[in-house]
């Protein structure tokens, strides 16, 4: 294995067992991380970035933006530049077995996410077979599209980082060669089988993060606030439930749960009028969000320096 870049006075992140001493070094790099003059600005264009790409493929981000289907997708991107040692690549068997491997999702859900990622387009049956393989493995391929979109993704997480660490524009220097993407999904699918959660270290995200499109409306919430004003916002929030409701495609009902279980565990304060409601974060998920971005800019730096590290030089 490649040694590792490590940055300037960082661990890498790469074990995160709940018994892992690792995982206090990563909440010190967090809490250090926490005091970049530009953490605001960066978690506000990361949290933009976020809800306008969910707003602009409504279909993909159906399908890919659950936290559990965002994984299944990097799942789907690792095996298929990862071979076991028969040289079997992207099957039904083996996503099936990795998911069940780290806990991620039952056996059948594994099977209604292939289901779903097939008939969306990001998977397909792959094609050429060489004419000695074999096909009782049913191979599958990523397509063209589920890689565009990953692509675009991870830019947005690189663009970034670029603001508080190099990596970031390293890192999109090279984001459109196959070499990075498949050494990035590998980096990242390491993780998070070592126990890598970022949620671990954000557990007031945990209630929105659970529901449907609970985060994504979360950080719409945020950025309702001033073009200057600080991120997150500690300000009153004023969004009518109904819109909001319609901009993410959920129910009326789905958004007042969501506002009145988060109100109940101190998360946020909410007060109702006529023309909607206004909400007020409260401290432990104002604080859990700058965590969050931390923890992603982190992960995602780790990563990409691992990826860059192992590809062969520019010449």
């Amino acid at each position: 294995m490649s040694t590792v870049h490590r940055h300037k006075n960082a661990a890498s992140v790469t074990s995160l067992r709940s018994d892992d001493p690792e995982r206090d070094v990563v909440r010190k790099r967090i809490a250090a991380l926490r005091l970049h003059p530009e953490i605001g600005q960066v978690s506000r264009q990361m949290a933009s970035s976020l809800v306008r790409r969910y707003e602009g493929n409504r279909i993909a981000n159906r399908v890919l933006n659950d936290r559990a289907r965002a994984i299944f997708a990097i799942m789907v991107l690792y095996l298929h530049t990862n071979p076991d040692a028969s040289g079997t690549r992207l099957t039904a068997g083996r996503i099936i077995g990795l998911c069940q491997e780290t806990g991620m999702c039952s056996r059948g859900r594994a099977k209604a996410m292939l289901l779903l990622m097939r008939w969306a387009g990001y998977i397909e049956p792959t094609p050429d077979l060489p004419s000695d393989a074999d096909r009782r493995q049913r191979p599958l391929s990523p397509t063209q599209a589920l890689l565009d979109d990953y692509t675009a993704r991870w830019s947005d997480v690189f663009g970034s980082i670029a603001l508080v660490d190099e990596i970031g524009a390293q890192a999109l220097a090279r984001i459109e060669e196959p070499e990075f993407r498949a050494g990035l999904s590998e980096a990242l699918m390491r993780r998070f089988r070592a126990g890598w959660r970022v949620l671990d270290f954000t557990p007031p995200l945990e209630l929105f993060a659970a529901r449907d499109c609970g985060f994504v409306m979360l950080l719409a919430l945020t950025l309702s606030a001033p073009e200057g004003s600080p991120f997150p916002p500690s300000g009153p929030l004023k969004i009518p439930v109904a819109a909001l409701g319609r901009r993410f495609h959920v129910s009326r009902a789905h958004v007042l749960k969501m506002l009145r279980d988060a109100e109940a565990e101190g998360l946020l304060r909410r007060v109702s009028d006529g023309d909607g409601a206004t909400v007020e974060l409260q401290a432990p998920v104002r604080s859990a969000l700058t965590d969050f971005f931390c923890a992603i800019f982190l992960l995602f730096g780790d990563a990409g320096r691992e990826a860059l590290a192992r590809m062969t030089p520019k010449s």
